[in-house]
């Protein structure tokens, strides 16, 4: 084993640990460092007080293939189950509910809109038929001739202002939190075409169990703030500090695997075009994921709760963790995860917990009465950079950046940045990023 080559991954999120992987399944060794104290990322749990919080992302649905076939190759497969679930949406104080696996039929009967709202809808149909095939999870590029006006502007040309409120601009704030006035409508379709219909993964405890699974089987190791990644000869060589000493390694690869935005630090070689796409153009919205833990399940079967933004302006959505995957809780008792918009939190990143969750639960009232008297338990994670807040020309800057990359280089990237923000678009480009390093697709332009 001490022949095979070597490989240091930076960054062990799920894009990084999915690059680790596949290069460990052909027979290279890895090394992950991470800077942080644990695995995972946003794709990590914890436990709080019996309680099993998922720190950032939350749902995975059932298309969501590289993270399916990831569990698959690392041996706990036949530990997800997919269920249908009923995603919900808050109007007038009701909350309107539609089952995934029978969107149509429920939209038809749903008063969620009227009819002559409904009638007006089968724009979106069309447009999600013409556009599904450029929705690709491994060609950033793809997309970028639908990429020329915000989710707004969509809905104002092709959909009623009713439509655009409760039925579109809801699923833009549940998954990137962030107002329609802002998003590439792409995005949009990204989740109509991927997400919305096609059921959820139930997993076994938190949803960190496959970033643990997949870390398992490397060398990770903790809090490791790598410092400079540059290219030797026909390898890179990556420096380190850990516990206030500095580490330098040569390997045959590395893999830089962190949010868009540190990756022209860590790599000054990088193409200076590249770095300024990554540096100035791509945005995060910053998130907060507040954590409820209930003494008691609250009668509400839906699993996720849309939050409109007539609604609550700050509360994006809410989802009922019990319903999903109910052993992430005692017996008997229930979960919240709740995300709010990224203006509310990047104006609150450094406000004290107790002071957030009491501008909170009047927010959440509206979604389960009595959220306050059943609260046993709480936690707050913040995310500076929760999500790619895209815009109109984001998709087609990403192209850009492909072409600027060299897909023969010893030294790749992969991240959140590659396709629509997910955990299944992060898996694709760690698998990706393995690939060309591991010449079976050394063809492979990343445009």
């Amino acid at each position: 084993m001490t022949d095979a080559p070597h490989a240091i991954i930076i960054g062990a999120g799920i894009s990084g640990l999915s690059a680790g992987f596949r290069l460990y399944e052909a027979g290279w060794r890895v090394t992950v460092l991470e800077a942080g104290d644990h695995v995972g990322g946003r794709m990590s749990s914890v436990e709080v007080d019996g309680f099993i919080c998922n720190r950032a992302a939350n749902i995975l649905p059932g298309s969501y293939d590289a993270i399916r076939q990831l569990a698959d190759d690392v041996g706990i497969g036949d530990q997800l189950g997919v269920t249908d679930g009923i995603i919900a949406t808050l109007r007038d104080g009701h909350v309107h509910r539609l089952r995934s696996d029978k969107l149509v039929r429920d939209g038809l009967r749903t008063r969620l809109v009227p009819w002559r709202a409904k009638v007006r809808a089968f724009p979106i149909l069309i447009d999600a038929l013409r556009m599904r095939g450029s929705l690709s999870y491994e060609n950033l590029g793809a997309a970028a001739d639908f990429d020329v006006e915000t989710v707004a502007e969509y809905c104002a040309r092709r959909l009623t202002p009713e439509l655009r409120e409760y039925v579109v601009e809801p699923v833009v704030r549940a998954l990137f939190v962030s107002e329609a006035e802002r998003l590439s409508v792409v995005d949009f379709f990204f989740a109509a075409v991927n997400f919305i219909g096609s059921g959820f993964m139930q997993y076994p405890g938190g949803i960190g169990c496959l970033a643990e699974a997949l870390a398992a089987m490397l060398d990770v190791r903790l809090e490791c703030r790598v410092e400079n990644v540059s290219r030797t000869g026909e390898g890179a060589q990556v420096t380190w500090e850990h516990n206030g000493t500095q580490e330098v390694a040569v390997a045959d690869a590395a893999v830089i695997a962190t949010v868009g935005a540190v990756v022209p630090e860590l790599y000054p070689d990088l193409d200076p075009r590249a770095s300024e796409i990554l540096r100035s153009d791509l945005e995060y919205a910053s998130v907060f994921n507040a954590h409820f833990g209930l003494d008691g399940r609250p009668e509400e079967p839906a699993s996720i709760i849309q939050v409109p933004r007539a609604e609550d302006e700050a509360l994006c959505v809410v989802t009922l963790d019990h319903n999903a995957s109910p052993s992430i809780v005692p017996p008997g008792k229930g979960k919240l995860a709740t995300y709010w918009h990224h203006h509310w939190c990047s104006s609150r990143m450094d406000r004290e917990d107790a002071d957030l969750l009491a501008e909170m639960f009047p927010s959440v009232r509206k979604v389960v009465p009595d959220v306050e008297a059943l609260t046993v338990t709480s936690r707050i994670d913040r995310w500076p950079r929760g999500v790619v807040r895209s815009r109109p020309g984001t998709y087609a800057l990403m192209a850009e950046l492909g072409s600027r990359l060299d897909a023969r280089s010893p030294i790749q990237l992969a991240g959140d940045y590659f396709s629509a923000s997910s955990t299944n678009g992060c898996a694709v480009s760690g698998n990706l990023a393995a690939e060309r390093l591991l010449g079976t697709r050394s063809d492979l332009r990343l445009a």
